[in-house]
């Protein structure tokens, strides 16, 4: 048992730590609801927050701290181990954390200890084959979406019966109709296989916990004091988890922000966080509002962005760091010249201001606008890197030698075996492997077992029949090496199977690359080997690659611009940051715009401000006039995010032949800004207005006002383009409008505080 703590030792708040961060550290019994806005420094409240958790007597083995990310969870861990050397603290992110668990109690879910983890392609390539099966077409119905549906359902804490229970008939939902039918079949076929997705490591856990109080009360007792970073991101099953986690201790700690809340499309919910107080009651709530990070323009800039936004727990921002640069919004012609700008401001700020390439950091809502910078960034000789951590393991060569050790590892992972079992080429063609699955599953034999009796197979050939049993005899020399050295059954596996052997002296570029590729794995498992003390097991080094997240590769300090999407930027900073592509249809995508749905306008509005946020120094926004969609050059309007920040953002347009027209002058007085300031919706049903004064003195009043529309103004929706309002009735959060569309003439009605309509000259 751990001692009491209610009463904390007498000590003097270090002076490296701010009044509310020291409060966070000091109260340590309890649920406390941390508020950490970017650049406050959670990180290191939650270490130090540790390291007085065991200066007044808490068992470092009762403590369990949960990240998202590899990247932060390695940071942290290794922030823990210099406060408190020789101590073991569990430190983890919630998949390899819910995976550790699972392997401990595999048989309760029906798997075996050294289950295989699929990754997307896995799943989809499963989802495929149960269609066939089904005697459904995979082009009507695509894998991607119906393993999106099911993921969905996961999220949701629903299994394959609960789904297929809960599945309405008369909603005339087709696709859903599909799902239900593939559900459960899919989820068969992962038992068959020994597998789980990512999905069932957190879902499994959670129905353990459900239903098996005893287990519940273990594990409760085992982590006494959890402590959980980025809770905004948390889904509704892992909300479950800590909760059974928290139910005889209730001493949970829950670091978060809403404001960067960013993962909704993959089944985060931000009211896990807006309701933790209704949900413990007793909790305590700190807020970190001070930015160590940012200058005050870009911390200002941010701040006036996010405060459009309705769903958020209040704050307010402010920062002792300098008064900085003025955050810029820069417009180009095109796409190419925006790259070609960006690069050459890069160049220059590498150069005349003495800094590094990897000063900087370009951010995009999408992968895709990567491409033209990259170029770019090459022609002028930048260094560049991408961040794409999955995409090395996404490589055939890489995904090859993976799916050998899976199947050493677990012999019934149906998809790695059918992936290997001729590569390289042994003569065994698809017709052959057909045969073999359905005699398999007619039989009810897994894979492996079907290819250890192809001699009792019907209809196989003697030709195909020698090409199998000397497959299975190669499978059984590989569990053999297995030693317990990764690196060495690696290099087992590459001089029996000759996997190599047709690219080793070749002067093709691509095959030195698939060479060089090979032993960039090679090395990763001798780190593993050596990390691990020879103690490894192979199934901890395939979780390690299974569980690897988009930004584990990124090197902060390898003197390369780094470019990343929106949501891979989370988590990291940089002097100089490049927002590009600030339009309608990008940020804010156009999925939300469609949707015309306020909570996924506002989780467009909160990648925004978390990107923007990722600037120490300089802050950058770019836009084209002019972009290539589905390969068509497309005029773009500017993001309607734009208009809500314009009065304390600079801007100007790279084309010194063409003015800027699309966005109001910049104000020369304190009072023509005042009157550009919109009204913003606020969750009490009220408008905020703010005075230029007020948005630098960070103070708010609020009014009932109308929202300013009026019948005769002309508008422009996203998706429909120019229009005239026709009438408008209601005030404020209430007021509808009815709006002509001057392509067809169609007019449609908008409750105004939910749509995205602009009055075109704040465009």
């Amino acid at each position: 048992m751990c001692r009491q703590t209610d009463q904390s030792p007498e000590q003097t708040r270090p002076a490296d730590l701010t009044p509310n961060q020291w409060t966070a550290i000091d109260r340590i019994s309890g649920p406390l609801l941390v508020l950490a806005g970017p650049g406050s420094g959670k990180t290191r409240v939650i270490t130090r927050r540790i390291a007085r958790m065991v200066e007044r007597g808490i068992d470092s083995r009762r403590i369990l701290a949960i990240t998202f990310t590899n990247k932060a969870a390695k940071e942290m861990a290794s922030r823990v181990a210099e406060l408190l050397p020789g101590r073991h603290v569990w430190v983890s992110t919630f998949h390899r954390f819910c995976a550790r668990l699972l392997r401990e109690r595999a048989a309760a879910v029906g798997l075996r200890p050294n289950f295989s983890i699929y990754d997307t392609a896995d799943q989809f390539q499963l989802v495929r084959h149960v269609l066939h099966s089904l005697d459904l077409d995979a082009v009507h119905y695509p894998p991607a979406r119906i393993a999106a549906r099911i993921s969905r359902a996961k999220n949701d804490g629903q299994s394959a019966d609960q789904y297929l229970q809960a599945f309405d008939q008369s909603v005339g939902d087709h696709i859903q109709g599909v799902v239900a039918k593939v559900f459960p079949v899919y989820q068969q076929g992962l038992l068959d296989s020994n597998a789980v997705d990512f999905d069932d490591l957190l879902l499994h856990v959670a129905t353990l916990l459900c239903e098996n109080p005893e287990l519940r009360s273990q594990l409760d007792e085992r982590f006494q004091y959890v402590l959980v970073d980025e809770y905004q991101d948390t889904n509704l099953v892992q909300y479950r988890i800590l909760a059974a986690l928290s139910q005889d201790h209730a001493n949970l700690c829950v670091t978060g922000d809403p404001d960067q809340s960013i993962y909704g499309w993959r089944g985060a919910q931000i009211d896990n966080i807006l309701r933790f107080e209704a949900d413990f009651p007793q909790a305590a709530v700190v807020r970190l509002e001070e930015n160590f990070r940012s200058t005050k323009q870009i911390v200002r800039a941010a701040a006036t962005l996010i405060d459009f936004n309705t769903l958020r727990k209040e704050k307010t921002l402010v920062t002792e760091n300098d008064e900085g640069k003025a955050v810029e919004l820069l417009t180009f012609r095109d796409a190419s010249d925006e790259a070609e700008q960006i690069a050459h401001r890069i160049r220059q700020l590498a150069e005349s201001d003495g800094g590094s390439f990897s000063d900087v950091a370009v951010v995009y809502r999408v992968n895709a606008l990567s491409h033209e910078i990259e170029i770019a960034l090459a022609r002028h000789g930048i260094p560049y890197q991408v961040a794409a951590g999955v995409a090395f393991y996404d490589r055939t060569e890489i995904k090859d030698m993976l799916a050998y050790l899976r199947v050493i590892n677990n012999p019934d992972d149906r998809n790695a075996l059918l992936r290997i079992v001729n590569k390289p080429t042994r003569g065994i063609g698809k017709r052959t492997l057909s045969r073999l699955s359905q005699w398999a599953d007619t039989n009810g034999l897994s894979l492996m077992e079907a290819l250890t009796r192809t001699g009792d197979h019907p209809d196989l050939s003697k030709r195909a029949k020698k090409a199998l049993a000397g497959f299975v005899q190669l499978m059984r020399l590989l569990v053999d090496a297995d030693s317990g050295s990764v690196e060495q059954l690696l290099g087992t596996i590459i001089d029996r199977t000759a996997y190599t052997a047709d690219w080793r002296g070749s002067e093709l570029e691509e095959n030195r690359q698939r060479l060089a590729n090979i032993d960039e794995l090679v090395s990763a498992a001798s780190q593993y080997d050596l990390a691990s003390g020879g103690e490894g097991r192979l199934e901890e080094f395939l979780e390690e690659t299974s569980l690897v997240n988009e930004i584990d590769n990124v090197d902060e300090t390898a003197g390369r611009v780094t470019l990343m999407t929106l949501h891979a930027a989370k988590g990291l900073e940089f002097p100089v940051v490049f927002v590009v592509a600030v339009e309608q249809d990008l940020i804010p995508h156009e999925r939300a715009l469609r949707t015309e749905d306020i909570r996924e306008l506002e989780e467009e509005r909160r990648l925004l401000f978390v990107g923007m946020t990722r600037a120490q120094q300089r802050l950058y926004l770019t836009r084209a006039r002019v972009r290539q969609v589905r390969g068509r050059a497309m005029p773009t309007i500017p993001s309607s995010f734009l208009s809500e920040i314009i009065p304390v953002i600079t801007y100007q347009a790279e084309d010194s032949n063409e003015e800027e027209s699309q966005l109001p002058p910049q104000p020369d007085s304190e009072a023509e800004l005042t009157e550009r300031i919109s009204e913003r919706p606020t969750s009490e049903g009220s408008s905020l207005v703010m005075t230029a004064a007020d948005l630098l003195n960070g103070e708010r009043k609020t009014a009932e006002i109308p929202t300013g529309f009026a019948a005769g103004m002309t508008v422009r929706h996203p998706r429909y383009g120019l229009g005239t309002v026709i009438s408008v009735s209601g005030m404020s959060r209430n007021q509808t409008l009815t709006v002509e569309f001057h392509g067809d003439g169609k007019q449609k009605t908008f409750v105004a505080s939910k749509s995205p309509l602009q009055p075109v000259g704040l465009d």
